[in-house]
């Protein structure tokens, strides 16, 4: 059996009607629904070194204005893989666009957390959410 870790992202801002989640749908939209940003972890790398590659360097948005490590893993089998999703709140500024970064995502969607919520299939992307929004509106 092969081991994969992910780090699933969840970029969030602060606005006058409370806080937002950003979600992608990713090429073919077939296949994909609306997720958290997910990227690959590196065996050297950090969660944090991970979701700076994904969000500075694919998604050119700035430094994070809040980090939270959710703690929180997901395990799922998928034939022959084990995967590990990993879960951390990026929070952004409440202007900041990630549609400059093309080729990544067929579309992005910012959403409070009970439209969050619903867009999400899993059960362990829902809990990270709420464990961010948890820590978030604190």
């Amino acid at each position: 059996m092969a081991l994969e870790h992910r780090l699933l992202v969840f970029p969030f801002r602060r606005c006058a009607g409370g806080i937002e989640y950003l979600f992608e749908r990713r090429r073919p939209t077939v296949e994909f629904d609306w997720t958290p940003l997910p990227t690959e972890v590196g065996p050297t790398e950090s969660l944090l070194s991970a979701a700076l590659r994904l969000m500075r360097g694919e998604l050119r948005a700035p430094q994070p204005q809040r980090w939270v490590e959710l703690n929180v893993c997901d395990h799922q089998s998928v034939g022959d893989l084990d995967l590990i999703d990993w879960g951390v709140g990026y929070g952004v500024p409440p202007m900041w666009d990630p549609r400059g970064a093309a080729g990544r995502a067929l579309d992005f969607v910012w959403r409070p957390l009970t439209g969050a919520l619903e867009l999400l299939e899993r059960d362990g992307e829902r809990r990270a959410l709420f464990r961010l929004h948890v820590e978030a509106a604190s």
